[in-house]
């Protein structure tokens, strides 16, 4: 089995995952801004490709659950269609559809766990200030914009795992 990549391509993000060498397990990997200047958006993903050590791509395509393809699955399959011009490795598409439900649901099982995990060790609050609220003001839309991050780059996973899943389904599990 070949190393491949997965890519969520959003209107601002681009989540991206990879695959362990033998095919068999998708993991997050990083998230990319989708930049006014494509050639810098091509060049990262190309860079990523190169890195990775990647022999194929797979971008998630947004299926509607009345399996048309609406105006974001369009906007998907023309950057697609630009960015192979880009790249050296063949592309597959994959439904991605509710893959990214998927990721803010395991996001929020992990979050809940941990708030679990925090409350058992007794956590002790200090006193606030109007400093400190403000810090606070800053880390949670520094937490929120993060978690948009770790979103993505999970969809991307998601999508990449059950691409592999496929792969094992259709191949008798080789």
């Amino acid at each position: 089995m070949t190393r491949l990549i997965a890519l969520d391509v959003g209107e601002v993000r681009i989540g991206v995952a990879v695959s362990d060498s033998t095919g068999f397990l998708a993991s997050p990997y990083t998230t990319l801004h989708v930049s006014r200047d494509e050639a810098q958006t091509w060049a990262a993903i190309a860079q990523l490709i190169d890195e990775t050590g990647a022999e194929g791509l797979v971008i998630g395509l947004p299926i509607s659950l009345d399996g048309q393809i609406h105006a974001q699955g369009q906007r998907v399959l023309a950057f697609t269609e630009r960015l192979k011009e880009h790249i050296h490795v063949p592309v597959t598409f994959w439904d991605e559809r509710l893959s990214t439900v998927e990721a803010q649901r395991l996001l929020a099982e992990r979050d809940q766990y941990a708030q679990g995990k925090g409350n058992r060790r007794g956590r002790q609050g200090s006193p606030g200030n109007q400093s400190k609220q403000g810090r606070t003001r800053h880390f949670q839309r520094s937490k929120r914009r993060q978690k948009g991050h770790e979103i993505d780059a999970l969809a991307a996973a998601i999508i990449l795992q059950e691409y592999l899943d496929s792969l094992g389904t259709n191949h008798g599990g080789r």
